[in-house]
């Protein structure tokens, strides 16, 4: 896995210091190697983390006429069935990466390539033939692609931070985008919290000419929900062990040691019980542990990884949030207000100590439904089924809150609607009710808050993580599978979500594993944060303080009544916010 960048001046051949600048903000993503390549006014900058073909995929990479350039960050996991394809067609290749496949198959294919790919990438290509930049994010949005298009310049990275190395980059905040931020603890795509940087949405390519014109950024794939009612449930059983192990399979070819997080919930437990068959040798897995009992799942995972034969690895944290906030914050490089990023910068540091690559879980929750939130839709009488109510379902602060919180002056920028929900909720008026919910998350909260979170908080240490369930061959099954099979009413009454892959884990792994109920990945906030908890005073002082940049658009009152409620997760947010707009001061 890597970092990329890239830019094209207008009027004047690209200075080598602000690629190199660009570049070098991206070491941490890819510590063993980099690149400078810069041709007319194309400059493109690689930074790697070796996992296939450490020898021979050094990047920028360039074709035999040097018609083509390419950086490119990702994993293809069909990249040998391409590079038979190619052969076919005389394509000849001089090294074993999936670079040089992605490179050939662009050459052959055109910007249609990317329909043919299956995997996890992001990716710059200049054409000199055609005179422009191609770049392209992956279906699911599993690697970042950022850019900014201001005069005279266009750039783009695999992350915000490398783009603010930029000199011409203003800084000016979009005040929309942070209000969607506390919205929903995130900002999708494709706004970011500057108004002149944009997030490429996941399926899209963007075609930029030499010239600096900017098209408009193009979907090459969407996802319908076609249930096929016709299969019965051995059936299905069947068709989702082979899409499981075969996603497991392709996620482990590697020329490096590589492992697994283990949570000991159902997603995580699955992707390595698939694992312990698939490899010759023990699953490396790894677990951080609390000293909090309600939020520890070591002993979980300790029993999946017994049961699997892992070589398990179990490190207690004590989580330090604010002495690692300032980092998370520098690296997501706008607001990010997951707080399970804690967590996963814990178990990826942990994960690094021993491996350069894992496996992960995430992703299973949508193509299974496997939510709470699910449960709770399923209850809704149809009428209420509606956009607005879905999204009052997943908000973190109301807009009656934000109206209160901003200043009168910027109270214009709160909506009760997000663009992104709108386009995404448009598309399910034919859709179960489970398979609505399913649509939102995969469109929204996956690709923009999940995966987000995992590249960046994993990335901070040289880490890839590999997402099976998160895959074009188990999406292609998840989309035919009717709600029935992973939704149904329990014993109780009460809905139940991940039924079919529970049923698939019930004779292979623990009991304990498979029904106990679903646990977020998460830190203690609500301790920390209550009256008379560790970071209960710390809170106050600092985001009720004189000095608090949160004062220049927020009421104070409004920011005290939400320090003194009961809930923690709008105070998470606002102390991230506090630290992006005190990091935005110093620079």
């Amino acid at each position: 896995m890597c970092g990329i960048c890239g830019l094209i001046t207008t009027g004047t051949k690209p200075e080598r210091s602000a690629i190199d600048g660009m570049n070098e903000a991206l070491r941490h993503r890819g510590p063993d190697g980099g690149g400078i390549w810069i041709r007319e006014n194309v400059a493109l900058g690689h930074r790697r983390l070796a996992i296939i073909d450490p020898k021979g995929g050094e990047q920028p990479m360039g074709d035999d006429d040097g018609r083509l350039q390419i950086t490119y960050n990702g994993e293809l996991y069909n990249y040998r069935l391409l590079r038979l394809e190619l052969e076919r067609l005389g394509v000849r290749f001089h090294s074993d990466s999936d670079t040089e496949v992605v490179l050939k198959s662009y050459r052959v294919w055109g910007e249609e390539c990317v329909r043919k790919f299956r995997g996890m990438f992001a990716f710059g290509i200049a054409d000199f033939r055609e005179r422009k930049l191609f770049l392209a994010r992956d279906h699911f949005g599993i690697k970042p692609l950022l850019y900014c298009d201001i005069p005279g310049l266009f750039a783009f990275a695999s992350e915000l931070g490398a783009l603010k190395t930029l000199p011409q980059f203003p800084r000016n905040p979009d005040l929309r985008a942070i209000d969607q931020f506390l919205w929903l603890q995130y900002i999708p795509a494709p706004r970011t919290a500057y108004a002149c940087a944009k997030k490429l949405p996941p399926g899209h390519t963007l075609a930029v000419s030499f010239d600096g014109a900017v098209a408009t950024p193009r979907s090459y794939v969407h996802h319908i929900f076609t249930p096929d009612h016709f299969r019965s449930g051995p059936e299905w059983l069947e068709a989702l062990r082979a899409a499981l192990d075969a996603s497991v399979r392709a996620h482990c070819i590697a020329d490096v040691p590589f492992g697994a997080f283990l949570s000991g919930g159902v997603d995580s437990s699955a992707v390595v019980e698939a694992m312990s068959r698939t490899l010759t040798q023990p699953v490396k897995t790894f677990t951080i542990a609390f000293r909090e009992p309600e939020f520890d799942e070591s002993m979980h995972a300790q029993t999946v990884a017994k049961a699997c034969g892992t070589e398990h690895t179990v490190e207690v944290v004590e989580p330090d949030a604010l002495g690692i906030l300032p980092d998370l914050v520098q690296h997501y490089g706008e607001p990010f207000g997951d707080s399970s990023a804690v967590p996963t910068y814990y178990v990826s540091r942990l994960a690094r100590a021993s491996v350069p690559m894992v496996l992960s879980g995430d992703g299973g929750d949508e193509a299974f439904a496997g939510y709470n939130t699910y449960r709770s839709w399923m209850t809704l009488a149809a009428a209420d089924r509606t956009q607005e109510r879905w999204q009052s379902m997943i908000e973190y602060i109301g807009r009656s809150t934000r109206m209160q919180l901003w200043k009168e002056d910027f109270r214009d920028v709160v909506a009760d609607r997000c663009e992104v929900f709108d386009d995404a909720f448009a598309w399910t008026r034919t859709f179960s009710p489970a398979n609505v919910a399913q649509y939102m998350d995969l469109h929204t909260y996956l690709p923009n808050c999940i995966l987000t979170k995992v590249d960046i908080a994993s990335m901070m240490h040289g880490l890839e993580v590999r997402t099976p369930f998160t895959d074009t061959a188990i999406w292609r099954l998840a989309l035919s599978i009717p709600e029935r099979w992973n939704m149904r009413r329990g014993s109780d009454g009460q809905w139940e979500g991940k039924c079919l892959l529970k049923e698939l884990l019930k004779d292979v792994l623990p009991q304990s594993a498979v029904k106990r109920p679903k646990q977020g990945f998460a830190v203690p906030i609500d301790r920390w944060f209550a009256r008379g908890g560790c970071l209960h005073g710390t809170l106050q002082e600092r985001l009720l303080a004189s000095d608090t940049p949160l004062s220049q658009f927020f009421d104070p009152d409004a920011v005290s009544r939400i320090l003194h409620g009961e809930r923690s997760g709008p105070k998470w947010l606002l102390l991230v916010l506090d630290e992006w707009l005190r990091q935005e001061e110093v620079s």
